[in-house]
């Protein structure tokens, strides 16, 4: 069976879609075969839900993010996450739908024509760069976090906002110059023998007939882009939990109910950091693991047997950071709420008197409403 996936995750850009990935009878398989031959058939569906799940929530993430209330360094750093993720999933659903729904595997003439293939060179390299960039920018979010833990909140909000801000556009931008070798080698090609049908052609991660530059760029991208920032992600994951102890253990000690709300307060939003820091490492370890097995073994076939397992993992990381900040964040429930009740009772501009005269500024509403 053939697989139009060119997964999610990063190594996308090094398999060229249209590879077996599943054997073309499934009857009497076991292991991965059985398993790969089950999802294949419901995981466009899953993965199209969660995209139309996970576009809107996202867009809701960067609106209330960017909330002059709700600008802090942490936040600023989720709102880069938010974009990047809104980007990868938009891209995601475009892909699923077209060359996993609308055409089966076997009608190539209206899958690959030549606009479809420039999307999916676009896709691939768009998806490469933004996960790339939303797996460093958690990397970045568990250093400010801890740098916050450790220096017990004294660094000065202003010149920490900045620093963030900066931070998101070096790893954006960092991450697109990385890439650079990758979208050159990416391009068009015609198929023999099949008249008005094109494949995207790239960096061929399983080919042992890489020259010296892709063989380098395979394993820059491998360290640079999946070992490296999943080491760190687990190093201060555990350091975030060990200095947390410490600062809980000291807070502790002071009296006052302030200190304790504030320690509360203090403990759920890094406990809600480390959530999302738990997800990255859900979602990228495994693959990690089996894609360094495959290029050091030059195996791939248990790494594309789980491919659609690998997408729907970085999917729901990408989706589901709106559950966590509304079930763990107080102030984020509050924000979604008044922009709720502002869009609602200021959307019919005949009302817009008549509610004024109800809602002060420091009503949700009101406060949302009149905050720049």
């Amino acid at each position: 069976m053939e697989i139009n996936s060119t997964n999610l995750t990063s190594n996308i850009n090094f398999i060229n879609p249209g590879n077996n990935t599943v054997p073309d009878q499934c009857d009497d398989v076991v292991g991965l075969y059985a398993y790969a031959c089950f999802y294949y058939g419901v995981h466009d569906y899953f993965s199209v839900i969660l995209c139309c799940f996970g576009i809107p929530a996202n867009l809701v993430n960067i609106i209330i993010l960017t909330r002059k209330s709700m600008r802090t360094p942490i936040n600023i750093i989720l709102t880069g996450i938010a974009v990047s993720d809104l980007l990868t999933m938009f891209s995601y659903l475009v892909f699923a739908i077209h060359f996993r729904l609308m055409y089966g595997r076997d009608d190539v003439f209206g899958k690959y024509t030549y606009g479809w293939a420039l999307f999916l060179v676009f896709h691939i390299c768009l998806t490469l760069t933004t996960y790339t960039i939303s797996i460093w920018l958690g990397v970045c979010m568990s250093v400010i976090r801890y740098m916050y833990v450790s220096s017990v909140g004294t660094r000065h909000p202003g010149t920490e906002k900045r620093r963030s801000f900066v931070l998101v556009i070096i790893v954006f931008a960092f991450s697109i110059i990385a890439y650079i070798p990758q979208y050159a080698f990416m391009e068009v090609q015609p198929i023999a023998n099949l008249t008005g049908v094109y494949r995207p052609r790239s960096i061929g991660i399983r080919s042992t007939n890489r020259s010296t530059l892709e063989t380098a760029f395979v394993w820059i991208f491998l360290v640079a882009g999946k070992w490296i920032p999943c080491f760190l992600i687990i190093v201060f994951g555990i350091i975030l939990v060990c200095t947390l102890h410490k600062s809980k253990k000291r807070t502790e000690k002071l009296k006052g109910a302030q200190t304790k709300a504030r320690l509360k307060q203090h403990t759920r939003t890094t406990a809600m950091l480390l959530v999302i820091i738990l997800m990255y490492i859900i979602s990228e370890i495994p693959q990690t693991v089996v894609l360094v097995i495959g290029v050091a073994s030059g195996d791939f076939l248990n790494y594309m047997l789980l491919a659609d397992t690998i997408d729907m993992l970085c999917l729901i990381n990408n989706s589901v950071n709106i559950i966590l900040y509304c079930a763990m964040s107080k102030q984020f429930r509050d924000m979604l709420w008044s922009s709720l009740c502002c869009i609602f009772q200021f959307s019919d501009p005949k009302n817009y008197m008549s509610v004024q005269t109800t809602v002060t500024h420091t009503s949700p509403c009101g406060q949302l409403c009149h905050d720049s």
